[in-house]
This record gives structure tokens, sequence and C-alpha cells, in this order.
């Protein structure tokens, strides 16, 4: 437990992500900070014209990869009988997916109107692919930082947890469905809510240790 933040800790930081959400809601609802938001989204869009590259990533953060990819590190946590574990990385996935659904309906942000290079549908903020990448490789980040002892290992897949994460959020501005501010409240709402979760999750597994000890 050496490597474990304090719950509370992660609640505040929770916190302050969720108002930085709010804070970005409130700037598309701006004139002036919407159409720098438009403008930077189509200086963006196919930049380089690296279609495939950037197709793939946003497989990368979908639910076509998610999916499978957790039923294979279920597979593994279960090996190891850490059943409060499975449960929090379902409780995450699902969760955040569900969350994201009724955050596009109250704000109900129609997407960028370029020609699309990927199917995309329903509304723009949050950032779907954004908020689930950061919640899902955010919680293999955390799972690093928690399990792996070596410095150097643990550090370097933190790494590239979080490049990977970032570059699937600017994959949605580059192939046109999103705008930029749609990826930056993405990402803090899905930080946002892996952390509340991560609290909850660390709060369970020191009560039921300290039941056990009694």
């Amino acid at each position: 437990m050496n490597n474990y933040i304090k719950p509370n800790t992660l609640f505040k930081i929770c916190g302050i992500l969720f108002c930085i959400f709010l804070m970005v809601a409130l700037l598309i609802n701006i004139e002036a900070t919407e159409s720098w938001d438009r403008m930077i989204g189509e200086s963006l869009y196919r930049i380089g014209e690296t279609d495939g590259f950037f197709i793939f990533l946003s497989y990368i953060g979908s639910r076509l990869f998610f999916y499978p990819a957790l039923a294979v590190l279920t597979v593994f946590v279960l090996f190891k009988r850490n059943w409060y574990l499975a449960l929090f990385l379902w409780t995450n996935l699902v969760g955040v997916r569900m969350l994201n659904t009724f955050l596009k309906t109250i704000f109900s942000r129609d997407r960028p109107s370029l020609d699309h290079v990927v199917e995309a549908g329903f509304y723009s903020y949050p950032s779907g692919h954004s908020m689930n990448s950061m919640a899902f490789f955010g919680a293999i980040a955390l799972l690093c930082y928690w399990m792996i002892k070596k410095n150097w290992l643990r550090n370097t897949l933190i790494i590239f947890c979080f490049v990977l994460i970032g570059l699937i959020g600017i994959s949605r501005i580059y192939l046109g469905v999103h705008y930029p501010l749609d990826v930056l409240g993405g990402f803090a709402m899905g930080a946002s809510w892996l952390l509340f979760l991560s609290g909850i999750y660390l709060k369970v597994v020191h009560n039921k240790k300290s039941v056990m000890k009694t």
C-alpha cells in the first residue's frame, strides 16, 4: 500500500477536475471562445494527411477495444483473486460511458460541420473517446503505480498510458468529429470520475483490511 494516495486527496483532486470541466462547459457557450475553438479545430483537421494512424488511435479509444481488453485484464485480476479490483475496473468503464451519454444529453453541443473521417453520432461535448480513454488507460496507469515496484518500468508504462490518452484526444480533432474544448472537457471529466471511483475503491480495500486485522 506504499504507493497508494490517500482517498481524501483523490476526492479533492476529483473536485478540482470537475470544476475545470464546468469551466470548459462555460467556455463553449461564450461566443468568442467558441469561435476560437472552431478555428483551432479546423486548423488541426486532417493536418499532415495521416488518416490511417489517427483512425487506429480512434479505434483504440473506442468500446470495440476497451471491452475485449478489459475482459483479458479481468481474467488476470480474478486469477489473483482480487474481486474488488475487478469490480472497480468494470464499474469504471461502464460508469464513465453512461456518464458521458448523460452529459452529452445535458450540453447538447452539435458536432463540427466538417466531413467526418469516421462515423460519429450523438452530441459533441464532452468527447466520449477522450473521457473514456482517460478513465480506462488512466486506471491502467494507476494499477502500474500501485503494483509495479521497478521505478523505470512503472514510470515508462505510466508515461505511455498518458501519451496514448493525449493522442486519442488529438485523433478526434484530426478526424473532424470533435472540437478541442470537447476533448479538454472529456479529459477533465474522465479523470474526475476515475479519481472519485479510485477513492471509493481505496476506502473499501482499507476498511476490508482493517476488519480482517480485528
